[in-house]
């Protein structure tokens, strides 16, 4: 049976930014969320609460989302961390949702987390229990779930042990990417 309903996450202006070597000012990137509302699109991820030094077109995070001022009722903007650190960053904004990465396979998770995947969803668990306790939705996003560009296949197995330890953790929702 098909779900009555799809939310669709428009990921352009953190995921679709994130590599442009051409820093982009906060005033156009705010302008851009701006359109994804106005064309309709409810739940934005905007920003990335990682290292400024590794992506630069992440560095001005807070300012962006002081820019949006707080989101609408209908609305939604994301938040992704990947350590304590960004974690700390996005609890001091306004972020309605935090959205955690971990990736399936071990290549890929090493070359965007310094970490096995294992480790990790270590991190992942505690700093779901933080960011619920200050009232924000959770997401973990299981990154590289269908094939990694590393390692290649990725075992369903890895996938469906880091889904388990999302929800056991307690998260809101759990993505596949």
């Amino acid at each position: 049976m098909l779900p009555s309903h799809v939310d669709l996450v428009e990921v352009g202006p953190r995921d679709g930014l994130q590599n442009e070597s051409a820093l982009l000012d906060t005033a156009t990137k705010v302008a851009l969320v701006l359109r994804c509302m106005e064309a309709g699109l409810r739940r934005v991820e905007v920003v990335s609460f990682v290292n400024p030094a590794r992506v630069p077109q992440m560095a001005d995070a807070e300012g962006v989302l002081s820019s949006l001022g707080p989101s609408s009722d209908d609305v939604s903007f994301i938040g992704l961390v990947l350590n304590e650190r960004g974690l700390q960053r996005a609890l001091a904004t306004e972020i309605d949702e935090v959205n955690f990465v971990v990736g399936a396979s071990d290549g890929f998770n090493r070359a965007n987390a310094g970490a096995a995947p294992a480790e990790t969803m270590s991190a992942i668990e505690g700093m779901l229990a933080v960011a619920k306790r200050e009232g924000r939705f959770t997401t973990v996003t299981i990154s590289v779930a269908f094939g990694c560009p590393y390692d290649g296949e990725v075992a369903l197995g890895a996938v469906v042990e880091l889904a388990r330890r999302a929800a056991a953790a307690g998260a809101d929702e759990i993505a596949l990417g």
